[in-house]
């Protein structure tokens, strides 16, 4: 089967234009799963995590160096991305990180280390 070339434009065309919606859509960063595109960059690597998925050390440090917290899982979120945190696949969800650490606290999960003491707000036990 044989298209005209100019068919051939026309479909590269609008793939390119949904692929510039959906960047714009993300705030330019597809995939990254960082909450607040606007936000510097800052990585500064937590040196004794083998595992950059890992959550529960990343939380576990962040909420140690704010004292225990209390502390907002957005916040945490924002911090573990600026430690160096990263996501195994691409998240669902943009707030797929927010998420993950609220469940944290949740009885299956890890309720020795965290206690939800508000919505989306974590502290150490």
């Amino acid at each position: 089967m044989t298209t005209p070339d100019g068919a051939i434009e026309t479909i590269f065309r609008r793939i390119i234009r949904e692929e510039l919606a959906s960047l714009a859509a993300t705030g330019g960063h597809a995939g990254s799963g960082r909450l607040d595109p606007e936000a510097p960059e800052e990585r500064v690597p937590l040196l004794d995590v083998a595992d950059r998925s890992a959550l529960v050390p990343y939380v576990e440090h962040i909420l140690r160096e704010a004292g225990g917290g209390p502390m907002s899982c957005k916040e945490i979120a924002d911090r573990a991305y600026a430690l160096g945190f990263e996501h195994r696949w691409p998240p669902k969800y943009r707030d797929q990180l927010v998420r993950s650490i609220n469940a944290l606290a949740s009885p299956s999960q890890h309720p020795e280390k965290f206690e939800r003491v508000a919505p989306r707000v974590l502290k150490l036990r």
